[in-house]
């Protein structure tokens, strides 16, 4: 089969590799369309311990059952179905108390040596595939994974509707954060990034407030939309300089939601942070229900970002990916088709 290889920094190949054998409870799938995750990005630059060449990346994917091992009963080749890539144990105390993402023995397909989606067939468990309906396109399906992250983090922190947010990143995850904030009646939602095409995309999915971060002081801008600084704060980029800025766009008594994963290490001003009271929240993937819940909001039309989509062959893989790391513009997700 065919297959997109990461082969080394910045750099990933057209190879044919086995298609995979199937194992007790899995099933072959064939891919229609898989999408470029920042993480998948963060692996092209060589940025990633646990992305090394001679892997396939890709783990946002919408798939057609090939086939199914004898084992699989509920499943039949043909039915149309999303991957939910982050695979847990599903015994363990935090996955029966479904919080599968908290599972200690966790592994994401396409990472470590797990061969991911940018290829023609996958083999996944049947446990990590959900039926979606015809009525709903690929690219339109490509999202679930993505806005399974945003669906867990509001369910998580954002136990109350506040009258103000910040999000930091007008990427994928911060452009869901977006779309989900205003679709749940968040009055006030200010965007800070440093592309002003990703802005004007902020604007058109309503957002009340947009700050290019490269042109104006992003803190002192948020704190005046918000009169004294945001209820809510989300950094989706995961780098110091967005760690900082955050807490300190942060209203006294406000919440920090932490999901990006740029960087490791970090110093933050922790004793002003103890004083305002400020409330830390961190996140990682989402639960089983997520996902469903991010595949019904799709179902139902109440979030689209496929505007902002662009769609490529997978021969053409090595242009596209280095379209989304260095000029990725408006293109929130460019999506492979093999």
């Amino acid at each position: 089969m065919k297959a997109l290889m990461y082969v080394g920094p910045e750099k990933v190949e057209i190879q044919d590799v086995p298609v995979p054998q199937l194992q007790p409870n899995q099933v072959l799938l064939k891919i229609a369309a898989t999408g470029i995750c920042g993480s998948d990005v963060h692996g092209f630059l060589g940025h990633s311990e646990r992305r090394k060449p001679g892997l396939i990346l890709g783990h946002e994917a919408v798939a057609s059952i090939a086939e199914t091992h004898p084992s699989v009963t509920r499943w039949k080749p043909g039915q149309r179905v999303a991957i939910n890539p982050l695979v847990s144990c599903l015994k363990c105390p935090a996955c029966l108390a479904g919080k599968q993402n908290l599972c200690a023995n966790w592994w994401l397909i396409g990472m470590d040596r797990v061969h991911g989606t940018f290829a023609e067939f996958t083999a996944v468990p049947e446990s990590q595939i959900f039926s979606i309906s015809d009525s709903l396109t690929d690219n339109e399906a490509v999202f679930v994974e993505p806005l399974a992250n945003v669906v867990h983090f509001f369910r998580t922190s954002m136990t109350e509707i506040p009258e103000t947010l910040a999000i930091f990143g007008a990427g994928p995850i911060g452009s869901l954060a977006l779309a989900l904030a205003k679709l749940r009646g968040i009055p006030k939602v200010c965007v800070i990034d440093r592309i002003d095409a990703r802005l004007d995309v902020s604007r058109q999915l309503k957002a009340d407030c947009v700050i290019n971060s490269a042109k104006v002081d992003a803190v002192k801008a948020v704190r005046e939309f918000t009169k004294g600084g945001a209820e809510f704060v989300i950094d989706a980029v995961g780098v110091d300089a967005t760690r900082r800025a955050g807490v300190n766009a942060c209203a006294r008594g406000g919440r920090l939601l932490f999901i990006g994963m740029a960087e490791n290490d970090s110093g933050l001003p922790w004793i002003e942070m103890i004083r305002n009271e400020q409330s830390i929240f961190t996140t990682f993937c989402y639960a089983a229900r997520d996902f469903q819940t991010a595949l019904s909001l799709l179902e139902s039309r109440k979030l689209d970002l496929t505007p902002w989509t662009e769609t490529r062959s997978l021969d053409d893989g090595q242009a596209g990916f280095m379209k989304m790391t260095h000029h990725p513009g408006g293109t929130l997700k460019l999506i492979f088709k093999p």
